[in-house]
């Protein structure tokens, strides 16, 4: 007799099948749809780049602005070019736009700034970004990155294209166009950076709902295919075998002649399995075996449904703290916006809480410290406001929805948080990573101004980098 164990059941050959010639129509397809559209978008964001390149270089003065290179000194024209650098950056999806001089291929100062348009939000948050006019970038570029600007100096009307990847502000596409004065001589390089990161998401958007498209034409065929074989090919077969199988290994050694009494399946197609089915008997045991594995399989159902309700609980509770995290904060920022919107609901606010000297305490003591001062933070936060959620949303910032008694009384529960941070920052007994430091900064809702949760973050993250501006002069004064 053969060996039983070498077959394979001809359904899971037919799902095999399946699946295999799914999985590789699916790769095929998103292959040849990623390379075209990926090739496309390029194209699209270059016709981008060239549209603002040509309307930037229509609206600057190169005569003045070169004027004002040599004498260091911003004209009118200069600052209404910086303006309009400016609102091109606000309102166009792009990195940066700049003016630069290209100097050398070396390693240092081989690129010197002319202008650069700043969002508003640089301008309010981060005014360091600003260049400096005629100032050298340093180590801004590297040596790559400068000869491929270099290699576009005086390119006449060509506009170049490239990626360039650099530390400090991640992988761009950058476009360049050539600057000349009205005696036609060269000045600069006018460019424009749109994000790389910003490109391929659009392209994996893409990808993803023509790979989601094709799975669900391929699993509507597929089901259609086998629920076909099934009812006329595979589900005689398994019967027939299932029952020709059991009764082999029952027969053997059996006493008891009602043991072997066995029910013919019933087969309608007029082909080999009927005359198949004549050679074929059934155990009794037939419907205990099957019982025990509806129990079995209502056993393991059970089980996953606990282990489900568990890592759901999992997936919303820091690992660190116990606390609940990231993810069940937008969820309670969610709620939050519906009772606003749907209730009227006004009586909230947002705290913001971010830990001082962490990478301190984690260069100098171990990351397992530095662990145990974020619990400790954490304790005093949850401690401070009891009748509020606690989230932590960062590595070492806390978010609180202040509510109730902590909401009524805000302004007493932060200076008490204050004066708790003060004490274990002075009790020299403690150990460095139980002298925490932390930053806070609150705002209530104002249904006046506030139209969602987010308008009420921005305005107690803000306080809360005012809150640690003002301790970082403390601590230098």
């Amino acid at each position: 007799m053969d060996n039983m164990n070498d077959v394979r059941p001809l359904r899971k050959s037919i799902v095999t099948g399946c699946v295999l010639m799914t999985v590789v129509l699916c790769l095929s397809l998103a292959i040849a749809n990623y390379i075209g559209y990926r090739n496309t978008l390029y194209v699209r964001y270059e016709a981008y780049i060239t549209d603002l390149l040509r309307f930037a270089a229509d609206n600057i003065d190169v005569d003045d602005m070169e004027e004002c290179l040599e004498t260091g000194v911003k004209s009118e024209k200069f600052e209404e070019t910086q303006a309009l650098f400016d609102n091109i950056k606000d309102t166009h999806n792009i990195d940066f736009i700049y003016v630069i001089i290209p100097l050398n291929t070396k390693p240092t100062d081989n690129i010197m700034n002319v202008i650069a348009g700043m969002s508003t939000y640089e301008k309010k948050y981060i005014p360091e970004n600003a260049v400096t006019l005629g100032g050298l970038t340093g180590t801004d570029y590297t040596a790559k990155t400068a000869k491929q600007y270099y290699d576009a100096v005086d390119s006449g009307d060509k506009i170049f294209f490239f990626e360039e990847w650099a530390d400090r502000w991640g992988r761009d596409y950058t476009g360049i166009m050539s600057l000349y004065d009205s005696e036609g001589n060269y000045f600069a390089e006018l460019c424009v950076d749109v994000s790389v990161n910003d490109i391929n998401n659009v392209i994996r958007y893409h990808v993803m709902i023509c790979v989601l498209l094709i799975v669900i034409i391929s699993l509507l065929f597929t089901f259609i295919f086998l629920s076909w074989t099934k009812r006329n090919i595979t589900d005689p077969i398994q019967s027939i075998e299932h029952e020709v199988v059991a009764l082999a290994q029952k027969s053997r050694g059996q006493g008891n002649p009602d043991e072997l009494v066995i029910n013919m399946p019933r087969i309608q197609a007029k082909n080999e399995l009927r005359s198949l089915s004549t050679a074929i008997t059934t155990l009794s045991e037939d419907l205990r075996n099957y019982l025990v594995n509806a129990l079995s399989a209502r056993d393991v159902a059970l089980a996953a449904q606990r282990k489900a309700r568990e890592l759901s609980e999992q997936a919303n509770k820091d690992s660190l703290t116990g606390i609940r995290n990231r993810q069940s904060y937008d969820t309670e920022v969610s709620k939050i916006e519906w009772n606003i919107e749907s209730k009227g609901f006004t009586r909230f606010g947002i705290g913001m809480v971010d830990m001082n000297f962490l990478k301190r305490i984690n260069d100098t003591y171990g990351h397992e410290k530095g662990n145990l001062a974020i619990i400790k933070l954490c304790t005093v936060v949850c401690k401070t406001f009891a009748h509020s959620p606690v989230f932590r949303i960062g590595g070492d910032e806390f978010a609180i929805v202040l509510e109730n008694e902590d909401y009524e009384d805000a302004e007493a529960r932060v200076e008490e948080f204050k004066n708790i941070l003060k004490k274990l920052e002075e009790d020299e007994s403690l150990e460095p990573w139980d002298r925490v430091s932390a930053a806070i900064g609150w705002s209530l809702f104002d249904p006046a101004t506030d139209k969602k949760v987010e308008d009420v973050f921005k305005r107690a993250d803000s306080n809360m980098y005012e809150n640690k501006k003002a301790m970082k002069a403390m601590r230098e004064a």
